[in-house]
Formats: C-alpha cells, sequence, structure tokens
C-alpha cells in the first residue's frame, strides 16, 4: 500500500542544496565559487525525492540501486530499478516538470548529485548525451498515434524480406482468462497492445492490434507498448504509459532512461504496469 512510503523509517534523503566540497569525480567543476557534483553516500530505505516534488537535480547511481515508485490510486506500483551507470531524474529537469515518482534505496550506495544547471553544463559538453535527450524529447513530443505511424513508416522503408517469426504468449492466469493460452502471431509492425478504454474515456486514435481489460486502478495504458523494427532491430517500445514497461528486467518509460529496448533471438519476457502486474508476455522471436 501506498503507506509503506510515510513510515518513520523511509526518510527523506538528504540532497545538498548549498556548496558541496566532497566532489571526487572528474565531472565536478565550479562556477562562482560553488562546486556544482558531488558525490554522496546513501543507506538501503533513503528517499530521494518524493512524487510531485519539484524537479531540482539530477542523480547518476555508482553504486548501490534505487527503485522507482508511482503511486497508482491507494497502491504505491514498482515501476523498475535504476543501478550503477545510470541517470535518474534527468527528464523532470529538462521538461520542468514535478516529479512523476518516488526513488528509494533498495541498498547502499553512492549517486553523484548535480544541480540542474550543472546537469545542463554537462549536456553541453557531451554530444553523445545531448544527442540522446534531443531524440527522447523528440519522441515525447509526438502524440501517440504519430509515433505508431513514424514507426509503420520507417518499418516500411526497411524493405526487409527476411522477417523474424514473433510469437505473443500470455504468461499469467489473469491475462490467460482474457485472451486465451493459444499464441498470437504477429504479423505485422508496429504491433499495439493496449487497455479497453473505461466507459468515461476516449477511445485511442489507432485501435491497438490487442486489446486487454483492466479495472481500476489501472496497470495497463491505453496504448502501452508497441512492438515495432528499427534500424533493422525488433524493439519494445513503451508509449509514454503510467506504469513503463520491462523489457527482459530493464525498465523503460517515462521515469527511466530510455523510452525503448531491443528484442533479441529467442525468448524476451515483458511487463507492462510495474513490478507485479498480471499483464506479463513471453515474446518469442525466431
Amino acid at each position: 500500500p501506498s503507506s509503506n512510503l510515510h513510515t518513520p523509517d523511509a526518510s527523506i534523503f538528504d540532497l545538498p542544496h548549498g556548496p558541496i566540497t566532497s566532489c571526487k569525480y572528474n565531472n565536478c567543476h565550479s562556477e562562482g565559487g560553488s562546486t556544482m557534483n558531488s558525490q554522496t553516500k546513501f543507506k538501503k530505505g533513503d528517499i530521494f525525492f518524493r512524487q510531485g516534488d519539484d524537479s531540482d537535480r539530477v542523480l547518476r547511481i555508482h553504486s548501490g540501486e534505487l527503485e522507482v515508485i508511482r503511486e497508482n490510486g491507494n497502491v504505491s506500483v514498482v515501476l523498475g530499478h535504476v543501478r550503477e551507470g545510470e541517470w535518474l531524474g534527468e527528464m523532470g529537469v529538462i521538461e520542468e516538470r514535478p516529479r512523476s515518482a518516488t526513488a528509494r534505496a533498495t541498498s547502499d550506495g553512492s549517486v553523484e548529485v548535480l544541480t540542474a544547471q550543472a546537469f545542463l553544463d554537462q549536456v553541453s559538453h557531451d554530444p553523445a548525451l545531448a544527442r540522446d535527450l534531443i531524440l527522447r524529447l523528440s519522441i515525447r513530443l509526438r502524440k501517440v498515434e504519430d509515433r505508431i505511424v513514424a514507426s509503420a513508416a520507417l518499418d516500411g522503408e526497411t524493405g526487409s524480406t527476411a522477417s523474424p517469426s514473433i510469437t505473443l504468449i500470455p504468461q499469467t492466469d489473469k491475462l490467460r482468462a482474457q485472451i486465451g493460452s493459444a499464441h498470437i502471431k504477429v504479423s505485422s509492425l508496429p504491433f499495439v497492445i493496449g487497455r479497453v478504454p473505461a466507459a468515461d474515456e476516449a477511445p485511442p486514435p489507432r485501435q491497438p492490434d490487442l486489446l486487454v481489460k483492466d479495472w481500476e486502478p489501472f496497470r495497463l495504458s491505453r496504448d502501452h507498448f508497441m512492438i515495432a523494427s528499427r534500424d533493422g532491430r525488433l524493439i519494445i517500445s513503451d508509449l509514454g504509459s503510467t506504469l513503463g514497461t520491462v523489457v527482459n528486467g530493464v525498465p523503460i518509460g517515462w521515469d527511466f532512461m530510455r523510452d525503448s529496448a531491443p528484442l533479441h533471438r529467442g525468448e524476451n519476457r515483458i511487463v507492462a504496469g510495474g513490478q507485479g502486474s498480471p499483464f506479463e508476455f513471453l515474446i518469442s522471436v525466431n
């Protein structure tokens, strides 16, 4: 339940706001006499920020692990985990929007803390990071239907005749009760999986190829994720869903470093809607 995030032992981690003197990494620098970056240790259970907070810091994990949690109705849903070498909170700073989820440590570790300005300064000196952020922003600014149409156009341009065989297999009893236990052949791309709209919701502009029922609090979004082809590779792309998608253990979506992840040959496990979601699929690529 959501009360788990508000117990006395779930202490708020004290992010540095003033001059920082413990900076150790090569990227640390000063401007106006104030250190901009810091490596700081944390303890299991520390909360870095809560859903709804201002986005005024960016984190880069150096060791340990954080879990990303979204309040969904009266339930706290773990969307995924952020580990060594990964950024957290960068898109909130870029887009100047409140935190869309809570970040809590699941182990002891250390994190580099950057002010918003320090992160933007780093982006201006790192072409690869800047290119990645620009790409993600351009994708997010598109409406969902435009993303799907663009993916279809790209797939058509590849002209690949050696298309792999793609099979979708439900992995939970709840999912099998809805769509049956038979394997679903994916005959064309993009292939979109989404939720049947509630009575008071408008239908999505493009009806998903696979519609699944869900009940409040919804784990599945109306347009949740799609199987698509990009640069000759099969990918899963999260379509801006509320609770994100996990591809072979890697979380993607609004709260994470990436919005898509590759599918490999053989079996791939996809979970839509956070940890413990009944919407778990096995996608077989042969």
